[in-house]
């Protein structure tokens, strides 16, 4: 009787086995799938709707309507709760209206906001390099049908990811960021929300081009581009954890502000900037901040504050920012 254990054990292993890992495999593949259903749908799907973002016992309830007009893919976020705040977007501009400022913030680097979608169209097949990939059940999320993604990161460096996607749109409807040991770091989650199809409703578009007449993109700034010349980087950044690659390296001269470079690198998932500019007068800031899963780590580098950002560990960014160095040699 132990030889037949024994035998059938061994049957189970030579031809189970692989089963199981041609399963992961083609589980990776499918998630991959809906991953770049999710971009496609990024860049056409025309909407509206609100969702809800927690985190802690903070909730901002937000209004959102993205339609693709005369300049390309426009969205425009509102603030339904607590303070007023809202932005508008198109793929050239990015304003931001906060609270208490007469001020509109605006980008001056319109390609940075669409530096994580690119990064993740154009590395998805090295995601499982550095992301466990696997598929969930299917749920309901604001009256549709969603496909839940888990993604788990491969070493401490990384946040963890749960997605749910529209099964027909492939519009992310709730996404969460975890934490290493799994607890909920944010969470984003639609409410509701109604698709326009080829038409956009009247009152959208009437929306969409009062919003055109708002943003004031200052000409001298959106004609700014950002460097990725090796030769022009003055400052190198020794460690980043493996799979994450330089997206951005750009050296700004503004004449309304201070000089300053930001770098940004990305795994296609999670992106990390870091910026570095001259003191001001009241010295550097040490320190960090945590506001969900977005972190940052402030810190004096001789004369200069190195501000490391991004949606990863604490830990992590410490790590990139205290490794931030001036290279001479790479200067001109």
């Amino acid at each position: 009787m132990p030889s037949v254990s024994r035998r059938l054990t061994l049957f189970l292993l030579v031809f189970l086995a692989p089963i199981g890992i041609s399963y992961a495999a083609d589980e990776s593949v499918l998630v991959k799938g809906w991953l770049q259903k999710m971009i496609k749908a990024e860049h056409s799907a025309s909407y509206r709707g609100t969702f809800v973002y927690r985190h802690q016992n903070e909730m901002v309830v937000m209004n959102i309507i993205r339609a693709k007009g005369d300049h390309g893919m426009m969205a425009y976020l509102s603030a339904q709760n607590g303070a007023p705040g809202e932005v508008i977007r198109n793929p050239h501009y990015v304003q931001c209206i906060i609270p208490n400022s007469d001020t509109p913030l605006q980008s001056d680097n319109p390609q940075v906001a669409n530096n994580a979608v690119k990064s993740l169209n154009d590395r998805i097949d090295e995601i499982s390099l550095y992301y466990q990939l696997t598929l969930a059940e299917v749920s309901r999320i604001a009256g549709r049908t969603s496909q839940q993604l888990v993604i788990t990161p491969l070493d401490q460096h990384r946040y963890g990811y749960r997605m749910w996607i529209d099964q027909q749109s492939g519009i992310l409807l709730k996404s969460e960021h975890l934490a290493i040991n799994g607890d909920v770091l944010e969470q984003m989650i639609y409410s509701n929300i109604e698709f326009f199809g080829e038409r956009i409703p009247a009152d959208v578009q009437l929306m969409l081009d009062e919003l055109n007449e708002r943003m004031t993109p200052d000409k001298r700034l959106l004609d700014e581009q950002p460097s990725n010349s090796h030769d022009a980087h003055q400052w190198v950044v020794q460690f980043i954890p493996t799979g994450f690659e330089l997206a951005s390296y750009r050296r700004s001269t503004n004449p309304r502000q201070l000089p300053f470079e930001h770098i940004v690198f990305s795994d296609g998932l999670a992106a990390v900037s870091i910026f570095i500019e001259k003191q001001t007068e009241n010295g550097a800031f040490n320190g960090v901040s945590q506001h969900g899963a977005m972190n940052a780590y402030f810190a004096a580098n001789d004369d200069y504050q190195v501000v490391v950002i991004g949606e990863v560990p604490l830990g992590t960014l410490e790590l990139i920012g205290k490794s931030v160095h001036y290279s001479a040699v790479n200067s001109h």
